[in-house]
């Protein structure tokens, strides 16, 4: 946007404090009585623009080097930056910047930019023509970037800048909806229609706007285009909420308009669309630590697991796990391949930077249809507001598909937080820990689970941390009483759900635990609640597959892991998560689906015994005698102490036909009996 800008109400003292910077459409510095001011280079517009998003914000001199000169020496791109510096102060004045030895800021309340104003935007703070000017503009639109790094910088603050505009409008079509403006209000929608025509929930609300005018015969047509581009760019229909919007407009019709533009029942009316909600999957990848310390990266780890449950707790969505998302870089750039091969429309990509004390938070969300940013956003909180973080970010994610989600669809369970952040990352690390499964880290992880526990006496997931542990050691024959280690285990589960009793890990723990002693009731209480408050956690799926096999309900319990593969398709507890297939094909009669499943789960760990134990049984009863054998003696190379009785003590409470035609085909297979 070069020239003259539109007017802004305001006054000049609360509008331009020194200077306004004008971003949108190009580069453009004025004073705050409209005195055109010229810097010398690209460079040094670029450096200004960049310490300016936001201002106030500090950065080192060696990382602004690299951004802007990153292909010359180091002393040379000093040598630039230097330069530029002077540039700045030479148009602007000694005082614009804030230098310290090795970081540069501008000084806050110097300058505002066309971006603040959008990012304040109140309706009677810019006009609709300035608005629309700023829809139809690009960040620092026709001007080159210098490196790759300011390239990544550029496309976040293009696509945020797209979600402040479209936040802008919807505010200023709202004001003027309820001051009876409608022809103002739909200009407004139908320019914001333009600017994204990917975006349902702009069609919805001009379609909305222009019934409300009057005009049902736009009104449908609209709703027509808006099936027809969703159909051809996306290969998605509509919502239920769009759809149910156009059918009590065309109820409202008359009989022609209906038929036209709507499907009709035999007896010529519309018929209702059933407001059935769309599952939409959604992997949020691997956070990056930008300072790349190893604390940091656990920090990173920690935070994109809790935003991966929060999330998931929404039933309109499918989160994939973190052991499968978590496999994939964060990077935005890769987010929609990323997506492609989890199989799931939207990518949540961001990145976290730790520094004195704040956490400083940048967030995408990718459409892989397209691929294309349908929503950004940074944040700058104290470090002591993480959890408030969380829920900020996932509240921004629902708003930005709420096309497709319903809004009341804001269900959180009550969970406890620690009081403080040691005690969180040291949970996060042992879990880490924990699901390498070997008697090495199963000891490391009990151990910093028990340092949070000191942390953090109030905090549950340590507790529900040991108990998991506990678990791992007897089915993974790593305790030499594995009765003890239960026993141990849930007393820790049962303590951590008295201290959280709205955790889903706490719930999954003590489930899975109780299915070990025979309680299949109550393992079966814990994890139904546990899929009631995540829907879209793996691990519990895996868990009621357990205790539905148990109970000799096979058929529930394929339906389930299958539901787990598809929620988790690249998770670390894949191998047990197929073996357990195998098992349910295997009781069903399935037997060369079961020999499948239990091949590739031996292929993804060979030192499982359990999947060895599936294989073996697969094979016999398909007449293979040769290849059963041949596996009982790989797994007695994995566990030389398996026996028919050691596998007999952890499947006690297992239907006595699947525990004995097992344990028979290990027999065939010559595996020792045992004491």
């Amino acid at each position: 946007m070069q020239g003259d800008r539109l007017p802004v109400r305001g006054t000049a003292a609360t509008i331009f404090p020194g200077y306004t910077l004008d971003l949108l459409g190009g580069f453009q510095l004025r004073s705050c009585d409209g005195r055109l001011f010229v810097l010398p280079t690209r460079k040094a517009q670029l450096l200004l623009a960049y310490l300016a998003l936001p201002i106030g914000r500090a950065h080192s001199r060696e990382k602004l080097a690299q951004l802007l000169w990153g292909d010359r020496l180091d002393q040379q791109a000093r040598g630039s930056l230097r330069n530029a510096v002077a540039a700045i102060r030479g148009a602007l004045g000694t005082g614009i910047l804030a230098a310290e030895r090795d970081t540069l800021a501008l000084v806050s309340g110097s300058l505002t930019t066309d971006v603040d104003r959008l990012a304040a935007a109140a309706p009677d703070c810019i006009s609709d023509e300035e608005l629309e000017a700023m829809l139809r503009s690009q960040l620092l639109d026709g001007i080159a970037s210098p490196s790759e790094a300011f390239d990544e910088w550029l496309a976040f603050e293009r696509a945020r800048c797209r979600t402040l505009a479209q936040s802008a409008a919807q505010k200023a079509i709202t004001a003027h909806e309820k001051a009876g403006r409608l022809g103002a209000a739909i200009l407004l929608a139908q320019r914001l229609v333009a600017y994204d025509p990917l975006r349902e929930q702009s069609h919805r609300l001009l379609i909305r706007l222009l019934a409300m005018s009057g005009e049902r015969s736009q009104a449908m047509a609209q709703y027509k285009a808006c099936c027809d581009i969703l159909k051809r760019e996306l290969g998605v229909e509509p919502s239920a909420e769009t759809n149910e919007t156009a059918r009590h407009i065309a109820s409202e019709g008359d009989a022609a308009l209906t038929q036209s533009l709507l499907p009709v029942e035999a007896d010529g009316q519309a018929p209702r669309v059933a407001p059935q909600t769309r599952g939409f999957a959604i992997a949020v990848l691997p956070f990056a630590s930008m300072a790349g310390e190893l604390d940091r990266t656990f920090l990173a780890e920690g935070f994109t697991e809790d935003l991966i449950t929060e999330l998931a707790r929404h039933r309109d969505f499918m989160v994939i796990a973190k052991q499968s998302s978590g496999l994939f870089s964060g990077a935005p750039a890769t987010a929609a391949v990323a997506a492609a091969e989890l199989s799931v429309r939207y990518a949540l990509a961001g990145s976290l930077r730790l520094a004195s004390g704040r956490l400083r938070v940048t967030v995408q969300l990718i459409d892989a249809l397209g691929n294309r940013c349908i929503w950004a956003d940074r944040y700058d909180r104290e470090l002591a507001d993480i959890f408030a973080l969380q829920d900020e970010i996932v509240a921004s994610i629902v708003g930005s598909l709420d096309a497709e989600v319903r809004h009341e669809e804001r269900e959180r369970a009550a969970r406890k937080l620690p009081s403080e952040l040691d005690a969180w990352e040291l949970f996060h690390r042992g879990l880490w820990h924990a699901y390498r499964f070997t008697r090495e880290d199963i000891e490391t992880a009990e151990g910093l689970f028990r340092q949070a526990m000191l942390r953090a006496p109030e905090f549950a997931l340590p507790y529900a941390g040991l108990g998991y542990a506990a678990f791992v050691k007897a089915v993974w024959y790593f305790a030499p009483d594995p009765a003890g280690a239960i026993a141990d285990g849930l007393s820790c589960a049962r303590r951590a759900l008295q201290l959280d009793d709205g955790n889903v890990f706490c719930h999954v723990v003590l489930g899975r635990l109780l299915i070990l002693t025979g309680d299949l009731d109550g393992s079966l209480v814990h994890l139904r609640l546990a899929t009631d408050l995540n829907p879209s956690y793996a691990p519990a799926h895996f868990g009621m597959a357990q205790a539905l096999i148990y109970s000799g309900r096979s058929a529930e319990a394929l339906a389930e892991i299958e539901l787990a593969l598809r929620l988790s398709p690249k998770d670390p507890l894949l191998s047990m998560f197929l073996t357990l297939q195998s098992f349910c094909h295997f009781s069903l009669g399935n037997y060369v689906e079961a020999c499948k499943a239990a091949r590739l789960a031996t292929q993804l760990q060979a030192s499982e015994t359990w999947s060895q134990i599936a294989l073996i049984a697969s094979l016999v009863e398909l007449g293979q005698l040769d290849d059963a054998r041949a596996a009982a003696r790989s797994m007695r190379r994995v566990e030389s102490g398996f026996s028919t009785s050691r596998f007999a003590q952890l499947v006690a409470h297992v239907p006595s036909a699947l525990r004995e035609r097992v344990s028979s085909h290990l027999k065939s297979a010559g595996v020792a009996a045992g004491n």
